[in-house]
């Protein structure tokens, strides 16, 4: 090396020979007197030299010791000022508008004197209630419910504001609402609008087995029931009688299948009193068994008018009560339409007279109802596997056979009824039925149903069924009408429910917003949709779901109860799994909205007209659809406060408000994922419950498990039953029934499971996330935990806690506990001691 002396030199510099004249011509010196007077260095020998060197040593050891010893004081020194600065150092806050909201509902919410080893619910919702007070149209109240209610309360300020450039649904969507907020015209109309429409559906002004201005000979009136069943069908989209839809083949869920049994949707028309589905609700539970109900009093004949059905003594004075109230309801009722029909000025009878025959006339509506009310609730019993697997499918000529046959066995004189009624509904369509290949699914329990109406009605006077489908037809009219009827509509419901629920009708503008929003939900969301839902929310929830379903493959994975097949071919569902988020991608293109509703008439001073156009114009296209094969459509409208795992299309919907406050743009992941993501989580484990995992993943009724993992689930499941068996509810000195909420029960587990995992793996890649003002002491974890508890915040009465207990869902406190006291992962982030409450001994785990 060179550097040195830059001349060839190494790095410890030149060698540099001595010259002569610098050695010097020296004696050598004997004495140390000469060697001090020559100057001479101290020879190596010198007892001095020795001296001063091991003196010299002593010191530089004690210098270098001591040395040492500062610069250890030194390092412990900068090592404590180093800890104490990151100790001291400011924690990096998330101040957003979003972190700051989650921030004052958590603070507001969670009650800090509460034990969450304990009572984990008492501590994440403990001060919910004091900040969100019941409404009164409300018997429970949760922050699904305050959604909805905000929701409605949008849909209302945008469908009375003035605007312009609107695509045509979304303007006729305002034009309804001004319609049904038209209550001047709806009484000046009074019941003429209805009038009209009894008198297309073939029945009379009011019923004629009252006879109030002639008298009727009852052995020799005509009525043609099933031609006036068929118009209710055709111009009312309502079941009366007959039970029919069209539904995806169980076992080929790319066709769809003709399906018949009792009625179910008893009212097609919009719910006015704002009582909507209970959240996270799977679709298609029986979906080709019983339809959705949407009864104008969904509770009204429970248990009412027949002492057979009562358990106690005091169970049959509360059915007397309601039943009087509901028999009282319909003499009015029927009253206000004679008086209205301007025919009672013709009749002799005077007025006592004829208060007595509509008392007999509603009487005599519910000794028939009660019959048919037998046959219908013989039908609502569950299903085993092998009765869905197993559906029978008739012609309409062996259903005729069969129904003839059991008609005649009882007196009756038969009549041509499914081939009639079959083409008089497809009329309207332009769809023509093959009768000898066009067979009909009817289960076992619907065939009896339909057989057993038919003997009834052959066996009743014509008089008597005419009264039957007036009443029906005219109960749901009127709740679209006048004030006076709207008035005693609410007067009868909230006599029943106020009682037992705690119920009352919202104000009319947010009953309008809610009707419009149910008859044509894609016109309003399209409205209040946000603009940078594609750019921004959906890229977000796409990942999110991917991180799901990936979470969920990994627990299969690490599955002892599975088998390798039946693990292959949940990857295979799980991967082919789809997923409908928002609203649809064809939403924002122009002259996409007026396609999906072209065909639809409306106008903003015929409020009742415009719901039945609407009707109408979806039966039609349900009736069309039935040639072609399923597209998979959507589950509910974007506006619905709600999310849905639909099993014969192995398909998830998350509508569009799901997306926002309070479930989802919490401000952090943890949040994010510890109430959307669990939600989903949810959803997805429906996939593989004890329902959903009879549908593979093409959306078919088939066994695609083998009978060992079948064998492994069952017997793991009743950990779950036993675990919210337990479950006590103080309030109504009751548990949770753990048989009924199973399957709920198993998606809440793995809903959590699935997306504490998968916040994990995000957290990972994205790096450590800020922290929630107030709550700098949490971890991710910890917030992903309170983030679950504070989604099951509510209020509810003790009335609407019993019947929570006949849902399929636990109630909400159980929902939040039960899941979390079978995560260990849980116990560990909060600590909890071993046997405590939220740490038991043993846990439930499927996934």
């Amino acid at each position: 090396m060179h550097a040195w002396s830059g001349q060839g030199a190494d790095i410890m510099g030149p060698s540099v020979p001595r010259t002569d004249s610098a050695k010097g011509n020296t004696p050598p010196l004997k004495n140390g007197t000469d060697l001090r007077e020559t100057g001479y260095l101290i020879a190596v020998g010198s007892r001095t030299a020795r001296f001063r060197r091991k003196h010299k040593n002593k010191v530089m050891i004690v210098v270098l010791f001591t040395l040492l010893l500062l610069l250890l004081c030194l390092a412990i020194t900068m090592t404590v000022l180093y800890v104490r600065q990151r100790k001291n150092k400011s924690v990096k806050l998330c101040e957003s508008k979003e972190c700051l909201r989650s921030a004052a509902n958590l603070a507001l919410s969670i009650d800090r004197t509460a034990d969450p080893c304990h009572d984990f619910y008492q501590y994440s919702c403990g001060n919910w209630a004091e900040e969100h007070p019941r409404p009164d149209a409300y018997r429970s109240y949760d922050w699904f419910r305050e959604k909805q209610g905000k929701v409605y309360s949008l849909v209302r300020d945008f469908l009375s504001r003035n605007s312009s450039n609107l695509p045509k649904p979304v303007q006729q969507a305002k034009d309804v609402y001004k319609a049904c907020m038209d209550t001047v015209t709806l009484d000046k109309l009074g019941l003429k609008p209805v009038f009209e429409i009894l008198k297309i559906l073939f029945l009379p002004p009011y019923p004629t087995y009252i006879n109030a201005t002639e008298e009727v000979n009852y052995t020799s009136y005509k009525f043609d029931w099933l031609e006036s069943v068929i118009n209710v069908k055709t111009k009312l989209g309502m079941d009366v009688l007959i039970g029919f839809d069209i539904f995806a083949d169980p076992k080929n869920s790319s066709i769809y299948r003709l399906v018949m049994g009792s009625p179910e949707t008893t009212n097609p028309f919009p719910s006015m009193h704002n009582e909507k589905k209970r959240h996270n609700q799977p679709r298609d539970k029986k979906y080709f068994i019983t339809y959705t109900k949407n009864k104008l009093f969904d509770e009204r004949f429970t248990n009412i008018g027949n002492n057979k059905r009562s358990a106690t003594e005091t169970d049959k004075d509360e059915e007397e009560k309601i039943a009087q109230i509901y028999k009282l309801f319909y003499a009015e009722l029927i009253k206000l339409f004679i008086i209205e029909s301007g025919k009672i000025k013709a009749t002799n009878v005077n007025e006592p007279e004829l208060d007595e025959r509509i008392i007999a006339t509603a009487n005599e509506y519910y000794m028939l109802y009660d019959d048919i009310y037998d046959l219908e609730s013989a039908n609502d019993t569950e299903t085993d596997e092998s009765a869905i697997l197993n559906i029978p499918e008739y012609t309409v000529a062996e259903m005729q056979a069969h129904t003839d046959k059991t008609i005649e066995s009882n007196n009756g004189t038969t009549m041509p009824i499914w081939k009639n009624y079959l083409e008089g509904v497809f009329s309207i369509s332009d769809t023509s039925l093959d009768f000898e290949n066009d067979k009909i699914l009817v289960s076992e329990l619907d065939l009896m149903y339909l057989t057993g109406m038919a003997t009834i009605v052959a066996k009743t006077p014509p008089v008597l069924i005419e009264l039957y489908i007036w009443v029906k037809v005219a109960e749901v009219l009127a709740a679209h009408t006048t004030t006076e009827l709207r008035l005693l509509l609410q007067k009868s419901y909230e006599e029943v429910h106020s009682k037992r629920h705690g119920l009352s009708f919202p104000p009319r503008s947010l009953q309008c917003a809610s009707a419009v929003n149910d008859i044509m939900g894609m016109a309003v969301s399209y409205a209040i949709a946000d603009p940078y839902f594609f750019n921004i929310t959906k890229p977000k929830v796409q990942t999110m779901l991917y991180e799901m379903k990936n979470s969920l493959a990994k627990l299969v994975d690490k599955t002892k109860w599975m088998d390798d097949e039946t693990k292959l071919a949940t990857y295979q569902k799980i991967i082919q799994m789809k997923t409908l988020i928002g609203f649809p991608d064809w939403f924002m293109e122009e002259g996409r909205l007026e396609e999906f509703y072209e065909g639809i008439e409306v106008s903003s001073d015929k409020h009742l007209q415009n719901m039945i156009n609407i009707i109408q114009f979806k039966l039609r296209k349900g009736l069309n659809k039935f040639r072609h094969g399923n597209n998979f459509t959507w589950a509910t409208d974007p506006t619905e406060v709600n999310a849905y795992h639909t099993f014969q299309e192995n398909t998830i919907t998350v509508p569009m408000v799901m997306l926002q406050h309070p479930f989802f743009d919490l401000g952090l992941d943890s949040l994010n994922y510890g109430s959307l993501g669990t939600i989903l989580g949810h959803e997805i484990t429906h996939g593989f419950d004890s329902f959903g995992r009879k549908f593979d993943r093409n959306g078919n009724f088939l066994p695609w498990w083998t009978n060992e993992t079948v064998e492994s689930f069952v017997n793991m499941t009743q950990c779950f039953v036993d675990q919210y068996n337990s479950f006590y509810i103080p309030e109504l000195d009751d548990h949770v029934d753990g048989k009924k909420t199973l399957g709920e029960n198993i998606a809440d587990n793995g809903g959590v499971r699935e997306a504490l995992a998968a916040l994990k793996h995000h957290l990972k890649k994205q790096g450590p996330e800020e922290k929630l003002p107030g709550f700098e002491d949490m971890s991710s974890e910890k917030m992903f935990f309170l983030s679950y508890g504070n989604l099951w915040c509510g209020v509810s009465t003790k009335d609407s806690l019993q019947s929570e207990l006949d849902d399929e869902h636990s109630p909400q406190q159980f929902r939040s506990t039960g899941a979390l006291q079978n995560n260990e992962e849980f116990a560990k982030v909060w600590n909890c001691p071993v046997g405590s409450r939220m740490n038991p001994g043993t846990r439930c785990i499927i996934f």
